[in-house]
Order: C-alpha cells, then sequence, then structure tokens
C-alpha cells in the first residue's frame, strides 16, 4: 500500500482541484479577479509545484507528466495567464531563455569539446532530418485518420518535437553505470545543443509558415527554405547569436573573476537571471537568435569555487520551478475536446516518432563513426536511439506556436502533447533495463 501512496495521493489532489476549479464557480472568480488573482496564481503555481517536486519521484512517471495533469486540472485557475496571448507568450519566451542557459551551464564544455563531431551531427543533421521525416510521416498519417490540417501545422509540428530534452534524459541515467562514458555525456550535451537548434528552426519555420502564401503540401513549404538567401539568413542569424552569447559569458567571467579577487564564497544570484535574460532580449533585438545567445551564454561559464553555489541555485530553481511552470501551463491552455478526438493520430505519431524515426536519424548522423572510426557499436546506437525523450522545449515551443495563432494550432497543441506524454511515460522507465539488455551499462 505504501508503494502506491504518492499516486494516490497526486490522483486525490488533482481530482480535488479540479473539481473544486471547475464545480464552485466563486473559487473560479478568485482566480479571475484583478491583480488578487494574479497572485493567487502564482502561489498556486509554487504551491502545485512543491507538491510535485515531494511527491512525483517517488513514482514511476515523471514530474513533467504530472504537472500536465495538473494544469488541465486548473484551467479555470490559469485564465489570467492564458487568455491573453502576448502575456502567454512573452512568460515561456522568458522561461525557455533561462532553461537554455541552464542546459548551457550543465554541459562541461571539456566533454562539448572531446565530443563535437557527434554533438553536431546529431544536434544539426539530426534535429533537420528529424524535422522533416516526421512532418512528411504525419501528413500522411493526418490523411489516412480523416483529419484537414494545414501542411504548416505539420512542418511546424516535426520541428518542434525534434528537439530533446535533457532534463528527462539525465535522471534514468543517473541509476547506470557505463562501460563507455561518451554514451552518458553524448546525449546530454547533444540534447541540450539540439534544443537550441530545434528552436532556431521552429521560429524560422513559424516566420515561413505565417508569411507563406501558397497552398500544398510540406514539400511544397519545405522547398523554398533551401533557397541560398535562407541559409544565408539562417547563418546570420546564428552567427549575431554566438557573438551575444559570447560578451555575455565574459560578462559572466569578469563577475566570478570579481568573487573570486574578494573571496566572496557567496555571491549575488541576480546576474545569473539577468545575464541570460539580457542576452535573449539583444541577441533578438539584433537579428540573432536570443535562445542561442542564452545557451552560448551558459555553456562558455564554467562555475568556480566561488560562484557553484549561486550554479546550484539557479539549476534547483530552474528544475524545481520553472520546468514545472512550463508543463503546468501546457496542461492549463490544452483542448481537451481536440486532445480526445486526436487520441487515435496522436498515439501512432509518437510511437512512429519514438520507434521509427529517432532511430532513423540516430544512425544516419553517426554512421560515419560507426562505419569509418569504430567509435559507436551497433547496440550503442540503438540505446543511443531511444534515450531521445521529447520535454520542456518542445512543450515551450507548442505555446508559443499557439501564441503566434498558426492556422492548425489546436492539433499542434494536441498530437504535440501526446508525443511529449507517451515518451515521457514509456522511455525513462525502460531506459535501465534496455542499458542491461544491450550490455552497455549497468545499475548502480
Amino acid at each position: 500500500m505504501k508503494k502506491f501512496l504518492p499516486y494516490l495521493t497526486l490522483i486525490v489532489s488533482a481530482l480535488l482541484l479540479s473539481w473544486v476549479t471547475h464545480e464552485v464557480p466563486a473559487v473560479g472568480r478568485l482566480f479571475t479577479h484583478g491583480s488578487e488573482g494574479l497572485y493567487l496564481v502564482l502561489a498556486v503555481l509554487f504551491a502545485v509545484g512543491y507538491l510535485l517536486n515531494l511527491t512525483a519521484p517517488k513514482t514511476a512517471i515523471p514530474s513533467f507528466v504530472w504537472a500536465i495533469f495538473f494544469g488541465v486540472a486548473l484551467q479555470p485557475t490559469m485564465r489570467l495567464l492564458t487568455e491573453n496571448v502576448e502575456t502567454l507568450k512573452t512568460i515561456v519566451e522568458i522561461l525557455a531563455a533561462l532553461v537554455l542557459f541552464g542546459g548551457g551551464v550543465e554541459v562541461p564544455f571539456r566533454n562539448f569539446k572531446k565530443h563535437f563531431g557527434p554533438i553536431a551531427s546529431l544536434s544539426l543533421l539530426g534535429t533537420l532530418l528529424s524535422a522533416f521525416l516526421f512532418s512528411l510521416i504525419l501528413e500522411k498519417t493526418g490523411a489516412q485518420f480523416g483529419f484537414a490540417i494545414p501542411a504548416g501545422a505539420f512542418l511546424l509540428m516535426g520541428s518542434i518535437l525534434a528537439s530533446t530534452d535533457p532534463t528527462a534524459i539525465i535522471p534514468s541515467l543517473q541509476s547506470l553505470r557505463f562501460k563507455k562514458q561518451a554514451l552518458k555525456y553524448l546525449p546530454i550535451s547533444e540534447s541540450a545543443v539540439n534544443d537550441v537548434v530545434g528552436t532556431i528552426l521552429t521560429r524560422f519555420f513559424l516566420v515561413a509558415v505565417l508569411t507563406a502564401t501558397a497552398g500544398g503540401g510540406v514539400l511544397t513549404l519545405f522547398r523554398p527554405l533551401l533557397k541560398r538567401a535562407t541559409f544565408d539568413a539562417l547563418a546570420l542569424e546564428i552567427l549575431w547569436g554566438v557573438l551575444v552569447g559570447v560578451v555575455a559569458a565574459a560578462v559572466l567571467k569578469k563577475w566570478a573573476a570579481s568573487a573570486a579577487k574578494r573571496h566572496i564564497r557567496a555571491s549575488d544570484p541576480a546576474l545569473f537571471f539577468a545575464v541570460p535574460i539580457f542576452a535573449f532580449a539583444v541577441g533578438s533585438l539584433v537579428g540573432g537568435s536570443g535562445f542561442l545567445a542564452a545557451f552560448v551564454a551558459g555553456l562558455l561559464f564554467e562555475a568556480s569555487a566561488h560562484t557553484q553555489e549561486v550554479r546550484r541555485f539557479f539549476e534547483v530553481f530552474v528544475d524545481r520551478f520553472i520546468k514545472p511552470v512550463v508543463f503546468l501551463l501546457l496542461g492549463a491552455v490544452v483542448p481537451l475536446p481536440v486532445l480526445l478526438s486526436t487520441a487515435g493520430i496522436g498515439i501512432a505519431a509518437a510511437l512512429i516518432f519514438m520507434f521509427a524515426v529517432r532511430p532513423l536519424v540516430v544512425f544516419v548522423s553517426l554512421i560515419p563513426w560507426y562505419v569509418r572510426g569504430n567509435a559507436f557499436k551497433f547496440r550503442e546506437l540503438v540505446f543511443l536511439s531511444f534515450i531521445r525523450e521529447t520535454g520542456v522545449i518542445p512543450a515551450v515551443l507548442i505555446l508559443v506556436a499557439v501564441g503566434s495563432g498558426v492556422a492548425g494550432s489546436e492539433y499542434i497543441f494536441a498530437i504535440g502533447m501526446w508525443v511529449i506524454l507517451l515518451t515521457l511515460i514509456i522511455e525513462p522507465p525502460l531506459t535501465p533495463w534496455l542499458a542491461e539488455r544491450l550490455g552497455v551499462a549497468q545499475r548502480v
């Protein structure tokens, strides 16, 4: 009975919140009444975040999945945040900048340099290939299920879901002792870079879809993006993002050096929050990728003994509050009727994505290191194919796409939700078992 108590606690809490917020009108009015309502919403976000962080780790279901369920239960109370599209978009973009900065900070730069080739291939070629293949498959699957979904929505779905999530990957690897350490560091480092590439690609496709005048399928929309002018614009966006990120990292290094010089053991964490937001804003203002700027700033910064405490505080805040909030917001805006009506195509898309698209992309991206360098064995590539969960950044990008008013956004939301839910439910619990079966790691 003790084993099922955490599940029972979360399920009963979610059902009780759902009943109170949906069936007691006075409660709903409290949360929509001016600034006081906003204060209550923020208090609920913190309280639910605490409950999830306390109880969800005791279950086999990742906390992100529970957060989505609680977001659905709290839909009436979140209207102050979710009904104002511009406010919602601004909130999730700031949260994404902080998450990507944190992703950069978590990746040791020496490991990044050591595995740069496979990381670059998986995160650049792999993300583009994943987005394109999945878009085409979604288009065919949608037709089979009788859905009239715009091609632009399929293209955006492919690019949004191409990213993997280091937050979902790391917990499933912590219980394993690997024979080859590259199998641990590569997916974590690559997933952080992959998030940035997926973000740039999604924003690029979003502009293309919103400005497209011609109809047609995914190929028709994708073909104009292969022109030289398109690649030049994308390269310029990346260049400006990197340059702004380098400057932001220099500011952090100056701060760290100052703390060391003055022998300060507990530095002020304010700069750790200010720099990624400034990097995101300035990167976007100069025509670059603000998200890339935030990531590069984190990647190039290495915490010293004098800034380690600040880094730990930032990582805990991002992992324990910001990421759950993203999934709570995702659940709060999910259109339940559309989600239920797309269950067939959503589940089919998720299974194809996990067991066909992801493995194919990994094998194509890493085949040079498999054939020539013998850096990876077949069973290692199979393992790398399976630990590619979809998580927080795709969730943010879904919210951004919905907030942009793109045609077919309700289907982007619903099918994206199915893919995120199923990858987070199926893959993490099976990772230790698969690692042992393939002989690439042992449980600690």
